[in-house]
């Protein structure tokens, strides 16, 4: 997941607080899509709303996964864009990768042990198979021929981000700004290419088989390459000294970029994995919406600090990665001791004031006790 940018980098850039509480949005975003997923989809109201109401927005509430992933390649390109711009010597790439897989292990493996031991001692959930227990230590999901599923599904995105991981220091030196439009353009070339042939390859098979394929790497290589060219520019901006103007009026065109570009996927989801043209480009354009609002937010708009640089939202993102992990088996052990009788609604608000804090209390013990003291072992990038 995305972080803030390292403490060796203060002094060239600012700190960033609303970046932070829109990584807890992001999370809070997907927690809710699954709680109102798995409650059945309740319809949902909201008064004076009309088409984007409460159920349409959890509706499209793994789009949070894209805001993570374009925020991520936005914070992480900037040590890169630092030398690229001449204002630092290149990061080290041993150390980078050091700092990333600190990132995700400790509190990944912390889960998967637990899962492990809640499978072995209470027979709560299956013991994976050797093979499976090795693909689960190298993040091996869904690739290759064998696939090997998640325990927790949310792991899924896991190899994805990490293969943005390594692929960034090989094309971080094209972030030249002479070469920012053929990077973009190879990207979603790249993109459409990989989803189009994924979908003649897989169009026979089911609709969770055809997601799979088509969501994997390089599938989603082009909202990778928006956000660090959002994250490049905007170093490039203070390198110079630019500070724009009209922040809130960019923050506002972006978010009503992404309602447009949710709106018209809800509005074509029966035809979209079928082949419909938003199939291959949706996810594109939805980060092409995310940067006015990641611009927006990295400069302190102030619109963008009142709803994301409050204390609840920047403490929600400071603990957004234990909440994305943990919150998962959280709502599928509460989930079978509901009645069956229970309206889809009911359950969803129950779900909700059960589900939201016991994932705020593990994903504090997470962040505290495992995730921290890691963190702090995280070697800074050479200057």
């Amino acid at each position: 997941m995305s972080e803030p940018i390292s403490d060796a980098d203060q002094h060239r850039l600012p700190e960033l607080p609303a970046l932070t509480g829109l990584r807890g949005f992001a999370a809070l975003w997907v927690l809710l899509y699954h709680i109102w997923a798995m409650s059945g989809g309740p319809p949902l109201r909201i008064p004076g709303v009309g088409f984007m109401q409460g159920s349409n927005l959890l509706s499209v509430g793994w789009a949070g996964v894209d805001l993570f992933f374009c925020l991520s390649a936005f914070l992480l390109v900037m040590p890169f864009a630092l030398w690229r711009y001449g204002s630092a010597t290149r990061p080290s790439t041993g150390r980078y990768l050091l700092r990333r897989v600190l990132r995700i292990y400790p509190a990944y493996l912390f889960q998967l042990a637990i899962l492990l031991f809640a499978a072995a001692a209470f027979d709560h959930g299956r013991v994976p198979t050797a093979h499976e227990l090795i693909a689960h230590l190298f993040l091996w999901f869904y690739i290759g021929w064998n696939w090997v599923a998640p325990m927790v599904g949310v792991w899924f995105t896991l190899p994805i981000e990490f293969s943005f991981y390594l692929v960034l220091p090989l094309i971080a030196p094209f972030i030249d700004r002479r070469r920012w439009v053929w990077l973009l353009i190879a990207a979603i070339t790249t993109s459409i290419g990989y989803r189009y042939f994924m979908h003649l390859v897989f169009i026979d098979e089911p609709v969770s088989t055809l997601v799979i394929a088509m969501e994997r790497m390089p599938g989603r290589i082009d909202q990778f390459v928006i956000g660090m060219l959002a994250g490049a520019a905007f170093v490039a901006a203070r390198l110079r000294g630019w500070q724009p103007r009209w922040l809130a009026l960019w923050f506002g065109a972006g978010l009503i970029g992404a309602i447009v570009t949710c709106a018209a996927l809800i509005s074509v989801a029966g035809e979209y994995w079928g082949g419909h043209p938003l199939l291959y480009v949706w996810h594109a354009l939805f980060s092409i919406c995310l940067v006015p609002i990641l611009l927006a937010c990295a400069w302190g708009a102030p619109v963008a600090i009142r709803v994301f640089a409050n204390r609840p939202m920047h403490y929600l993102g400071d603990i957004s990665f234990g909440v994305y992990l943990w919150h998962v088996p959280i709502l599928l052990l509460i989930l079978p001791h509901l009645p069956e009788s229970w309206s889809p609604a009911a359950k969803f608000w129950t779900l909700l004031v059960s589900v939201f804090p016991l994932s705020i209390v593990v994903a504090q013990f997470s962040h505290r006790y495992i995730e921290q003291p890691f963190l702090r072992r995280k070697p800074a990038h050479r200057q």
